[in-house]
């Protein structure tokens, strides 16, 4: 007589592979995304350059503008994208992290040997918690699209500036521009964080088997729905 299969664990594993799957396919798009955003920026400073030290009577303030208007347009949209991408990834993340809890609970003789976190154990690489400093959000993906982004606004807003005002004036001005602007890029990452951390949380609440069984699994519990 053949065994019967295990159903529960052939769902668990064609789930978790699904997972792993879908999560390598958000970060290459968000790798493709970034990396074309930065080919266009380079570019485009290239072309900056190049009709700056150019000679003739070449419109260079019209052409200026327009090259910084688009690069500004793309990479608000490649912002939003890259926000929407990186809350997808973690929201996998968590996901695998809940079977991997599973599998470990079905076998604990295998719980030692798993290195990824549970909601039982964090293991050595357990992930960041949401609340990192703000240089972690400004130097991720979203914020370096971010930062670019309040280059050109500040770089636009000087301009305007020095036509209205002494330089002395909107040099500063212009690097105040920078701050806030960047400052509204970390700002929506974080709360965009927040709130899937929100909205995790609550259903790793609902779930008793998934709140954990002990101090550290409320604890990594709370750990992964930050990082949400």
């Amino acid at each position: 007589m053949t065994d019967e299969p295990d159903v529960p664990l052939t769902i668990a594993l064609a789930e978790y592979e699904h997972l792993r799957e879908a999560g390598r396919a958000v970060q290459d798009r968000s790798n493709a995304r970034f990396t074309f955003f930065l080919a266009v920026s380079s570019a485009s400073a290239a072309a900056a350059a190049g009709l700056v030290t150019a000679g003739g009577a070449l419109p260079r303030a019209a052409l200026l503008s327009a090259l910084g208007t688009l690069v500004l347009l793309l990479g608000l949209a490649v912002f939003a994208r890259q926000v929407e991408l990186n809350d997808r990834g973690r929201r996998y993340a968590v996901a695998a992290t809940t079977l991997r809890t599973y599998l470990t609970r079905r076998s604990p003789d295998l719980a030692p040997y798993v290195l990824l976190p549970t909601l039982d154990d964090p293991g050595p690489f357990a992930p960041e918690p949401f609340r990192r400093h703000w240089f972690s959000d400004l130097v991720g993906q979203a914020g370096t699209v971010g930062v670019i982004n309040s280059v050109l606004v500040a770089v636009g807003a000087g301009f305007a500036g020095s036509s209205v005002a002494p330089s002395a004036v909107a040099a500063p001005g212009a690097v105040l521009v920078f701050g806030l602007v960047a400052a509204a890029h970390v700002a929506v990452v974080r709360r965009r964080v927040a709130r899937s951390a929100r909205h995790t949380g609550v259903v790793l609440a609902q779930r008793a088997e998934l709140a954990g069984r002990s101090a550290i699994g409320r604890e990594v519990a709370d750990v992964h729905a930050a990082r949400l």
